[in-house]
């Protein structure tokens, strides 16, 4: 009998040496079974683009998928850490219609284009008050000194987050994301972490927004306590999980987007010295390029809530579907030579900010700062490079991210 694809010791999924490199194993389960059953991890995993965009819009599927995470941690935890469940099940990305709709109506009024625009003076500010600590003929991690204390900033102060307490709320939604994003078995390794760190955020959001609705201020966390629609508004619970999701998908995806980008310039020193020529025409290229060659969240997960018929599969009841982003943006039926990073390449639609409903709230503000680093990096580091070819990524399922990036001024 023949294995499955993924119980191919040469294929094995997500082990610590396919991280650098997962696109060949992606290619050839696009090719060979492009709706695969991975039975290991009891999920299906859906690599091509056009099933990828048609199952982010099928409504039969479910957002819902808390349950995994419950299912994946041992009997004698689930008490322990029910608050931290009870927290991530809040999360507007794991909810589906009608209380998806209401929630996304209710944070549009608060998270509007014209606030992300006023944005765009202070994130200039940070970006060369941030490049001016990089030093010239110095080795530096980009990401430690760049790359994440950006958009780390950038959401702390749209929260209304104190200086002084940054650090700390920064380390504590880092350690809930390390749950959010480990897989299966390694869930139960961060879920008591998590719940702790998610105490300490809870007690930090009750004082802040118990402020807000004393004194609003202008930033984020007063427009979302502010914000009603239809006679409603957000509940403590719901703002506290609001608050803590839009740090950890506005901060960890862009940090990752601008660190890939860079990466992925320094790697292909023809397209750098292009951008540099003409950083006006081919700077949102390179920003689009640059999302879809290295995808900063590698998956989007649903559920099936009854049986259904998708991609020619019967999918059971209650079984995850794994649409693998990164893959769906490498496959050359949509995307010819996907392998070649191009940052002229005419891209019609990428799906590195998902697709549909749950479409990624922050891709404005994404694309923005990214567009504004890229530009100052030509601008102020003309003669970057990489200090070391050899580069690690995190062992995680959710998010693409490097380790480090060694880079010489």
């Amino acid at each position: 009998m023949t294995k499955s694809l993924t119980e191919d010791p040469d294929y094995q999924l997500f082990c610590e040496e396919r991280l650098g490199d997962p696109y060949p194993l992606f290619d050839r389960l696009r090719t060979e079974d492009p709706v695969h059953w991975c039975a290991p991890m009891k999920l299906w995993l859906v690599t091509g683009y056009a099933d990828c965009f048609a199952g982010l819009r099928d409504e039969r599927f479910s957002s819902d998928r808390t349950d995994m995470y419950v299912q994946a941690l041992p009997n004698e935890m689930r008490a322990r850490v029910q608050p931290l469940l009870d927290h991530v099940s809040k999360w507007i990305q794991l909810t589906d219609d009608p209380v998806h709709t209401r929630l996304r109506k209710l944070v549009n009024l608060a998270f509007t284009p014209k606030m992300i625009r006023s944005l765009i003076p202070r994130i200039e500010e940070l970006v060369d008050a941030l490049l001016d600590e990089i030093k010239p003929g110095e080795p530096c991690d980009l990401i430690a000194q760049f790359c994440q204390p950006l958009p780390a900033t950038v959401i702390c102060e749209m929260l209304g987050i104190p200086v002084e307490e940054r650090d700390a709320f920064r380390v504590m939604t880092e350690r809930v994301m390390h749950f959010s994003t480990a897989g299966g078995p390694n869930l139960k390794n961060h879920a008591e972490d998590a719940a702790d760190a998610l105490g300490g955020l809870i007690d930090m959001f009750e004082r802040l927004v118990a402020e807000r609705r004393v004194a609003p201020r202008e930033d984020l966390l007063s427009a979302l306590v502010q914000a009603e629609a239809d006679g409603e508004r957000l509940s403590n619970e719901e703002l506290y999980a609001m608050c803590v999701f839009v740090f950890l998908a506005g901060h960890e995806t862009t940090t990752n987007g601008i660190a890939s980008g860079v990466m992925a310039l320094l790697q292909h020193p023809d397209q750098f010295e292009a951008l540099k020529a003409d950083v006006d025409g081919l700077v949102r290229g390179t920003v689009e390029e640059a999302l879809r060659y290295e995808s900063p969240v590698t998956r989007a997960v649903r559920k099936a809530p009854e049986d259904l018929e998708f991609g020619g599969k019967t999918i059971k009841q209650g079984q995850l579907v794994v649409f693998l982003l990164g893959a769906a943006d490498r496959d050359p039926a949509e995307f010819p030579d996907p392998g070649k990073f191009d940052i002229r390449r005419e891209i019609k639609r990428h799906l590195a900010f998902g697709f549909g409903a749950h479409f990624c709230l922050g891709a404005v503000l994404a694309r923005m700062e990214m567009e504004i680093a890229f530009r100052a990096i030509v601008r102020r580091l003309p003669n970057l490079k990489l200090a070391d070819e050899t580069l690690a990524w995190k062992p995680t399922m959710g998010i693409r991210a490097l380790v480090k990036l060694p880079v010489l001024v």
